[in-house]
């Protein structure tokens, strides 16, 4: 369902791809419940396909296939059709149990693509949160008697997609949301988590036409207000203190 919803608001998008273990209503189960919504027309000539393999191989491989594709190419096709980047495709995974959310996140970040993922079933493996949770709300003095163990997983497996260094072996960084479907359509499992890939070469311009990454500039920020901190500036130097001086009797 997460999956048509995309395609529903992607009108440009050609090919779609689902990849999973299980047959959903026989072989041609998605084709019967998309077709009629997912048509070639006069525009746009579309394909679906069904792949009955778990993600940790096929989604690999599909994007290898995909971006392979793309490289290859000679100029006939290069010149006949619109090239395909990374930031093209989008990666969706509807109820992803426990680690298939991460590794969704982090194949789709090694390979630069645009990511959205509904997580569900979160665990904490090593127990290291679970404690935490009610500490957490405690502290806050909030009305609520704990903070589930979903959300907390949720917000850390955003947080991973937010570090300085995810997606930069592809060239890009996420910009990271998280929405919440309504409680009626899903009311257990709500929370996507949507990363969108831009090239990291969006920073601002300095002399010479490079760009400056905005960690770079974060770290601008942070200096200038240490130094308002400490009244200092960049050409202030402390006086030494003088310990050496004798006291008078």
């Amino acid at each position: 369902a997460l999956g048509a919803l995309f395609l529903a608001l992607s009108p440009k998008c050609k090919t779609a791809v689902v990849i999973d273990p299980a047959e959903v209503r026989g072989k041609d189960g998605v084709q019967k419940a998309w077709g009629q919504f997912w048509q070639s027309d006069s525009a746009n000539e579309r394909s679906l396909r069904y792949r009955h393999e778990c993600l940790r191989t096929g989604l690999r491989d599909e994007l290898n296939c995909m971006l392979s594709k793309q490289k290859n190419a000679d100029n006939h096709e290069r010149n006949s059709s619109p090239p395909l980047f990374p930031t093209n495709i989008l990666v969706v995974a509807c109820h992803a149990c426990q680690h298939l959310t991460d590794e969704t996140l982090e194949i789709a970040s090694e390979y630069g693509v645009n990511v959205a993922v509904m997580p569900c079933c979160q665990k904490d493996h090593d127990g290291w949160w679970k404690g935490l949770t009610k500490r957490l709300v405690k502290s806050n003095n909030t009305e609520s008697t704990s903070l589930s163990i979903g959300t907390v997983m949720d917000l850390l497996a955003a947080g991973k997609m937010l570090g300085w260094q995810t997606g930069s072996s592809a060239g890009v960084r996420y910009r990271v949301k998280m929405k919440l479907m309504d409680e009626g359509v899903s009311p257990h499992q709500n929370r996507m988590i949507l990363c969108r890939a831009e090239s990291r070469e969006s920073g601002r311009k300095l002399q010479g036409g490079k760009e400056e990454s905005p960690k770079v500039l974060a770290h601008e920020k942070l200096t200038r207000a240490y130094r308002r901190a400490h009244r200092q500036s960049k050409n202030e130097v402390e006086s030494p203190v003088n310990t050496s001086e004798k006291r008078v009797p």
